[in-house]
């Protein structure tokens, strides 16, 4: 019986398996700039990232009028935020902590000053903004199949860590990171 390009086997034969939303890792290597880490340098702290995207970005439009009609022409780059969820941990090293620290290097709560007690030319504001990876991973999770690398990140939102007695769930937050732009470093050829 022959197959048809309109029926099941056709297209279970041609789809590769798909990938998955649950596998992918965020690099957290050159995550936190060296002068406020406050974590110790620790590779298991990308699993408590629990929930992420591959960040979005939107080319712009510029419509010109002529002759009673709208010409479309390509405008500039928007990056929107990059969103992370993470779930807090138990300890005193932990991500919550560490990206409040980096917030209060970039402008103090009570100092309302960049780098707290540190003068700017020595800390120099570049040295706050970082890069972060995301890897979006094959089924296996073994290889990469996407890399996305964002270039000068820092916390733009952290946001509440909420705290409830008939909640038997981990505590978790997210945080909103934003960025001057990406390179996708893996996973798109010429």
């Amino acid at each position: 019986m022959p197959t048809t390009t309109n029926s099941i086997a056709t297209f279970k034969q041609s789809f590769n398996g798909g990938t998955r939303p649950n596998r992918f890792e965020v690099d957290m290597s050159t995550a936190f700039p060296t002068e406020i880490k406050v974590l110790k340098p620790n590779a298991n702290e990308k699993f408590k990232i629990y929930a992420t995207s591959l960040p979005s970005a939107e080319l712009g439009t510029i419509q010109v009028p002529y002759r009673g009609r709208l010409l479309n022409f390509a405008g500039d780059r928007n990056y929107s935020a990059w969103t992370i969820g993470i779930y807090d941990d138990n300890n005193d090293d932990n991500l919550w902590r560490s990206f409040q620290h980096w917030k209060e290097r970039i402008d103090g709560h009570v100092s309302h000053q960049v780098g707290g007690k540190i003068p700017v030319n020595d800390f120099g504001y570049k040295k706050l903004q970082t890069t972060w990876t995301i890897k979006q991973l094959d089924l296996n999770g073994d290889s990469s199949l996407r890399e996305i690398t964002l270039f000068n990140c820092w916390p733009e939102q952290i946001t509440a860590l909420n705290l409830d007695m008939n909640s038997a769930d981990f505590s978790r937050f997210t945080v909103n990171l934003v960025f001057d732009y990406y390179k996708i470093t893996k996973g798109l050829s010429a």
